[in-house]
């Protein structure tokens, strides 16, 4: 009898046991073959698509994922592909759920490649384009085009050969359309547009999350539906609805259900119109570019880090080297709201008597941030 307890109480121990780093390494995944060469893959504890091209002398990959162990068993994944070198790796931007294993790729002698505003992020980067870059891998050449949509450093990923694009962020099969950190709304239909651009009606369109492929007939409708999303948060906005009261529009309830699939928490919905209005719908106040341009240099904290100021299409944008970048929005004169940021965080200039500009204060809806102009 006490044997038996004792066998019992092992088996309990074993049965309840955390899992070891080698059972937690085991991932799976699922993968679609595209043709010959190119393939999409996803693992089962992660939602990133992942590209996977094998050329004749050398592996390109687009968007390596980042997650625990998970480094590991891409590369695992990718040995039963192929034991060529992995030359490049392709980022559709920054996020780390697509570019968390590029020091690792890196580390195995990869070419990290992604649009030069990676400068302004925490993502590794090694060689960078402005607008547009072109690839060539003995018989297919990769195309890549830039338009500031989810990020500032969005990148299309065009296999011309083998007729495939990949989006990143910018389409999505399971969920909102993202455009809070770059380009905004107008941004988002103008990288869709350049998508729908290229190829043919055989093109494949690779999401970055959800479905591993789709179509190009798939990503019309996510254009039509994205829109008319844009459209009814800014018909309800002018209305001077709050955003509690649009989370019962039955447009947007509807509209929310086909982006994701699901009815989402009202939580979520009620942060993305949020979001939204707050990318797309602050009303600012007219500025002349030449009033801008004094706002425009190098300003240095009370903690010794640099952020800068730059004017750019009309427009000033807040950036630091492996940080950030944010749009800024003029609210007055002098004042300007960080773009899809919550309106608690914006920047304060300040001048002298002379209507030279001294310095800045930056809120960043904790606390108040004192800068002097260089």
């Amino acid at each position: 009898m006490k044997l038996v307890s004792v066998c019992l109480l092992v088996l309990s121990m074993i049965l309840t046991a955390p899992k070891s780093i080698d059972s937690e390494a085991k991932t799976s995944f699922i993968k679609q073959k595209i043709n010959e060469r190119l393939y999409i893959l996803k693992a089962s504890n992660y939602n990133t698509n992942i590209g996977i091209f094998v050329s004749n002398d050398e592996i390109v990959l687009v968007d390596p994922m980042s997650g625990f162990n998970n480094h590991e068993n891409l590369l695992d994944e990718i040995r039963t592909i192929s034991d060529k070198p992995i030359k490049y790796v392709i980022n559709t931007h920054n996020h780390l759920d697509h570019s968390g294993a590029n020091e690792f790729f890196k580390d195995l002698g990869a070419t990290i490649i992604s649009q030069s505003n990676s400068e302004y992020t925490s993502a590794l980067h090694q060689r960078t384009f402005d607008n547009s870059f072109s690839l060539e891998l003995g018989d297919e050449t990769v195309e890549l085009f830039h338009i500031s949509a989810h990020t500032f450093n969005d990148a299309l990923v065009y296999f011309k050969e083998s007729n495939v694009i990949f989006m990143g962020d910018t389409y999505m099969t399971n969920s909102y359309p993202h455009f809070y950190y770059g380009g905004g709304s107008t941004g988002l239909i103008e990288i869709i547009a350049k998508t729908l651009s290229l190829g043919d009606e055989q093109t494949l369109v690779i999401p970055a999350h959800g479905k591993l492929t789709s179509t190009k007939a798939e990503l019309e409708t996510y254009k039509s539906n994205s829109e008319k999303w844009i459209h009814r948060i800014s018909e309800l906005h002018r209305e001077g609805l709050s955003t509690d009261q649009m989370v019962h529009n039955k447009e947007l309830a509807r509209l929310s259900t086909l982006f994701n699939g699901t009815q989402v928490n009202s939580a979520r919905f009620k942060q993305t119109i949020e979001k939204t209005i707050a990318v797309d719908l602050i009303e600012s106040v007219p500025i002349t570019s030449n009033i801008l341009s004094t706002y425009a240099g190098s300003y240095t904290f009370q903690d010794g880090m640099k952020d800068e100021i730059v004017l750019m299409n009309e427009h000033l944008f807040m950036r630091r080297k492996g940080a950030f970048m944010y749009k800024l929005i003029p609210l007055s004169p002098t004042r300007f709201q960080l773009a899809g940021q919550v309106p608690n965080r914006f920047i304060q200039f300040h001048k002298d008597n002379s209507d030279n500009v001294k310095g800045l204060t930056y809120y960043n809806g904790k606390s108040e941030l004192e800068a002097v102009a260089d």
